[in-house]
């Protein structure tokens, strides 16, 4: 298996505890932790490399978010522990998006191109989570950087076969100028 297959995706955040017997609220990022069943094995850490193996024993979806216990927090003060501790899957066993859905690891190292004109903008360094919207960080040829929005409007298509994201030229010349 390459390093590539073994890349581990942050899917949640632990919060802080909630009730005293070991639960937590959980941040969901996406839709792979929603779509966990229970039990199921994950990895808890404060970062991809310190994370370790923990089983996911209950999952709630609250107004307030997800409230979750993992194995061995059986009372609060243990899911203090936890808090702020990314949750983690390996990266082949995230559920596949559907349609037109992405990860947003998927769209790192894609190029950017203005459509119609067929101008290459940059290549994608990461995407950033706003409160708002999510956006591309994208390293230009010259070696600054341009934040796209991922909005539709903006963004005319994502084609993975081709690793490319395809942006409408008059919404970007708004952007940049």
């Amino acid at each position: 298996m390459s390093e590539a297959d073994q890349q581990r995706i942050a899917i949640g955040r632990v919060r802080k505890p909630f009730g005293l017997k070991g639960h937590c609220y959980v941040d969901a990022f996406g839709k792979a932790l929603p779509a966990l069943r229970v039990p199921s094995r994950v990895l808890l850490g404060r970062s991809e490399g310190l994370a370790a193996e923990a089983m996911l024993r209950e999952k709630k979806d609250t107004p307030k978010g997800y409230i979750c216990r993992f194995d061995a927090q059986e009372n609060v003060d243990q899911a203090q522990t936890l808090r702020g501790m990314f949750i983690f899957l390996e990266k082949n066993e995230l559920p596949a998006p559907e349609g037109n859905e992405y990860y947003h690891f998927e769209l790192e190292g894609m190029t950017v191109v203005a459509v119609p004109e067929k101008k290459v903008v940059g290549v994608v360094e990461n995407v950033e989570s706003f409160p708002t919207v999510d956006a591309l960080n994208v390293r230009r040829e010259d070696g600054s950087s341009v934040i796209i929005s991922l909005r539709q409007g903006i963004i005319a298509k994502i084609d993975r076969e081709n690793k490319c994201i395809n942006v409408h030229g008059s919404a970007l010349e708004q952007i940049i100028s």
